[in-house]
């Protein structure tokens, strides 16, 4: 960053000739022997042109800063550049979706191979009508073991009032009675398909370790003690580096290059896991830096008559960044105003084609990016008063201009009939007025 002018972290000088500029003003207005009606015009006039010259400088530091940020998105200088920024990608997301953890490194190539998914156990009792009644006798009375405990479930057959529940209210009963045991691992649910009924038992969690056990009468829910779905442990095995090793995971959700990679399991398969730097994000950043010169460029065109240091930044922008035989390389062009044009398409192409190269000509030294950093913050380092030091001289004459209106007033005064210089008492008092 540059340590004077009127950068983000140093606006001594810009505060320093925006004071100046004040205290002349008010000086100069004071000073002048006129009417309250033309003082007050003058210094209207006055806060007018020091308001214009700080709106410019304002803009001129914020346009600056902006393309200064824009180009450390893509300079190799800066550790936050879009080309260490690197993602994660499958090349086969039916088999698993990867995504950055922390850290990733951007060679990482690893060949995954999906040979079994974690599975939660599911038990599906036999499905009857829902407002079919039980037969009579078919009584709960039976126990779920997992891993992390038992329950005990009895559901009678019969109403209060001695008449047989349906299928649908046994089913409900016994559902609630097991979900009421929230560390049991299990939880209970009642399917209804085409108007028939099952009393359905699954793992809260896959893998093998937290499957279970039905053991007792399971009356009216025949069926209830099989397993439908086994619990299951994912299988799969990682290649790098030439090296294989197989693996077992309770969970579809595994890691991968020492954990700096999550991949979650979709399906059995082959696929291929990588790290690398998202081209869209590269054609995003590169977006940005030409909208962030253009905006620069036409800035200063339209504000180079304010000074030396404004007309000098513009003749830097206007050469580019490169020249147009490299920024074509990049799908870069100019318009027929002389900005610039970015075709995303073609610089996505050439990211693809020949991806060091073209972030060479973007990110490395002398590159692009480097070049537009370099006069944004040269134009940031100049002094206030070379960037508008044609501003400064007009409003300085402007000031002494209005002073001279003043003692031409009073010239004029004196000349006059009957308030000449012999009503000395008069004189007087403008002079003092003048003090």
């Amino acid at each position: 960053m540059a340590i004077s002018g009127i950068n983000g972290y140093n606006l001594y000088g810009y505060q320093n000739a925006m004071n100046m500029l004040k205290l002349s003003f008010v000086q100069n207005t004071q000073r002048q022997a006129v009417s309250p009606v033309k003082r007050t015009s003058s210094v209207s006039s006055s806060s007018s042109v020091y308001g214009d010259i700080q709106s410019f400088l304002k803009s001129y530091q914020s346009e600056l800063t902006g393309l200064e940020a824009a180009a450390s998105r893509l300079t190799g200088a800066s550790s936050r550049n879009v080309f260490n920024d690197y993602k994660a990608a499958s090349t086969d997301e039916q088999v698993a979706v990867a995504k950055g953890s922390y850290r990733l490194r951007g060679n990482t190539d690893i060949s995954l191979n999906v040979g079994a998914l974690a599975q939660a156990q599911k038990n599906i009792s036999s499905s009857h009508y829902s407002q079919e009644t039980v037969d009579e006798g078919a009584d709960m009375d039976f126990k779920i073991t997992s891993g992390s405990g038992e329950a005990l479930v009895s559901i009678s057959s019969m109403n209060e009032n001695g008449t047989a529940k349906t299928y649908n209210q046994m089913y409900q009963e016994a559902a609630k009675a097991i979900n009421a045991q929230s560390s049991l691992g299990v939880k209970a649910s009642v399917s209804n398909a085409e108007g028939k009924v099952s009393l359905v038992l699954t793992s809260k969690s896959t893998g093998e370790a937290n499957g279970f056990s039905v053991t007792g009468n399971v009356g009216a829910a025949a069926g209830l003690e099989n397993a439908s779905v086994q619990a299951q442990d994912a299988e799969y095995t990682v290649t790098e580096n030439g090296y294989s090793q197989t693996y077992h995971s309770s969970s579809n959700t595994i890691s991968l290059d020492y954990g700096r990679i999550d991949a979650a399991l979709k399906g059995t398969g082959d696929t291929r896991v990588y790290t690398g730097v998202d081209e869209d994000e590269v054609v995003s950043a590169v977006e940005d830096l030409v909208k962030g010169y253009n905006s620069v460029t036409k800035l200063l065109e339209e504000n180079a008559g304010r000074g030396t240091g404004a007309a000098a930044h513009l003749s830097s922008f206007k050469r580019g960044m490169a020249d147009e035989k490299t920024l074509k390389a990049l799908g870069i062009t100019y318009d027929k105003d002389g900005y610039l044009q970015l075709d995303k398409d073609a610089l996505k192409e050439a990211l693809e084609s020949d991806f060091e190269g073209t972030q060479s000509l973007i990110g490395g030294q002398f590159g692009i990016a480097d070049r537009a950093a370099a006069r944004a913050g040269s134009a940031l380092s100049d002094s206030v008063q070379r960037i508008v030091n044609q501003d400064l001289a007009s409003a300085i004459t402007q000031n002494q201009n209005d002073n001279y209106a003043g003692y031409t007033q009073f010239g004029n005064f004196v000349r006059s009939g009957a308030y000449n210089l012999s009503n000395y008492y008069t004189v007087g008092l403008l002079f003092n007025m003048m003090a």
